[in-house]
């Protein structure tokens, strides 16, 4: 079966190298004929080792990499001008190897594939990363009902429309999409998924040797200031400095981190699982806003196959029942001094438990493995490509 996949993150960023490289490689070891379309920011592709190596380990494959430079500003027209290339590239590619499926990774790559002009009978996978106008209203970067506000729901309401099949990160998300499109054909809830050989619980010669660890960017979804509020609190009730793994080690200092209970460290996402390893638990605060159901953050993945315990914030995801429900972590009720004494007393109780790193490790063992995500979309790819009179559906 040959495939089309369209990302508009580049495979070279970190997410690329995470949550892009790995789902390809594995469809591409079951069998498939993929050709992947991504957009690259020209900092990372001037990085040469970086994109030998990746093109390397693609061709090794046998997947067909076509990389686009991806443009910054102006912001409105230069997304309109990666449209319309990634448009004519995905046009050329399926007149080439006329695909059976395009995998359409975001909004946007579902907007190009859709007036791409595609052959008869080819099918359109929606993989939802978030519910795009939701968010950037939400973070102030339009106003609801403002021109672009209701362009950006028209074009996520035809996206759903055109879709042969839909994926989401969260079951939050997928009631929100069932209720938009009831007669949607086939669908699937797969979280943000990690290779578990990669990060693993410590071995007992490692050594422990911070209490919190925080891996990631800051800003934009990630609350820097209450992070570090959070982790000076917490220092009372877990022992170990706090770790920051972070590219932006400037705004972490400058944030309030101080070498008196902080370690700040730019790591690569290839250096990040060792680093966790040395840690007691991973915490992390997103803004608890609507659009945030439909996220599934990465990093809870990366720490609970690393055997630890996950402190965060409610109202992201799915989060609040799978933590409380599996007992892997702490759910912080509040962003006030109170909550965070209390998370941290609770965290300290909850480290008592010898079962616990167990615990994290079969939750991400059975739930967050990159290989359970890579069959789903096996499945979901064969299914979404047999009979098209025959309806799939799944229960949530």
């Amino acid at each position: 079966m040959r495939i089309i996949y369209v990302s508009y993150d580049g495979a070279l960023d970190p997410l690329g190298a995470s949550q892009i490289i790995p789902y390809v490689l594995g469809l591409a070891d079951r069998g498939f004929t993929i050709t992947l379309i991504s957009f690259e920011k020209p900092q990372r592709w001037q990085q040469a080792s970086l994109r030998i190596a990746t093109r390397r380990r693609l061709e090794a494959r046998d997947v067909r990499w076509k990389p686009l430079r991806y443009h910054w500003r102006p912001r409105l027209p230069a997304t309109l001008w990666d449209i319309l290339v990634g448009t004519q590239a995905i046009a050329y590619e399926a007149r080439r190897s006329a695909p059976a499926l395009v995998h359409c990774r975001g909004d946007i790559a579902m907007l190009m594939a859709r007036r791409a002009g595609l052959p008869s009978g080819t099918r359109l996978l929606y993989d939802v990363r978030g519910f795009l106008s939701d968010e950037r209203v939400e973070i102030g970067s339009w106003r609801r009902r403002s021109v672009i506000d209701r362009l950006v729901r028209r074009m996520e309401a035809e996206n759903l429309r055109r879709a042969h099949g839909v994926v989401v990160l969260t079951k939050t998300a997928a009631r929100a999409i069932l209720l938009r499109r009831p007669s949607l054909p086939s669908y699937r809830v797969i979280p943000t998924c990690v290779d578990v050989s990669v990060f693993r619980p410590r071995a007992p010669e490692e050594e422990l040797k911070f209490g919190l660890v925080y891996s990631g960017s800051l800003g934009t979804w990630y609350m820097t200031k209450e992070m570090i509020a959070f982790a000076r609190s917490a220092a009372r009730f877990v022992p170990g400095t706090t770790l920051f793994l972070t590219p932006q080690t400037t705004d972490a200092w400058q944030s309030g981190a101080s070498p008196d209970w902080a370690e700040v460290r730019a790591v690569q996402p290839d250096g990040v699982a060792p680093w966790l390893r040395l840690a007691r638990a991973l915490f992390f605060f997103i803004r608890p806003i609507p659009s945030k159901k439909a996220s599934c953050p990465t990093k809870l993945a990366e720490g609970l196959a690393s055997g630890l315990p996950i402190v965060c914030n409610r109202g992201i995801g799915d989060l609040d029942e799978v933590i409380e429900k599996e007992n892997v972590g702490v759910l912080v009720d509040s962003f006030a001094d109170s909550a965070y004494a209390n998370a941290g007393r609770r965290l300290q109780q909850l480290l008592r438990d010898s079962t616990l790193a167990e615990r994290c490790r079969r939750l991400a063992e059975t739930c967050y493995s990159v290989d359970l995500g890579i069959e789903s979309y096996r499945q979901l790819y064969h299914e979404m490509c047999a009979d098209p009179m025959v309806s799939h559906r799944l229960n949530i």
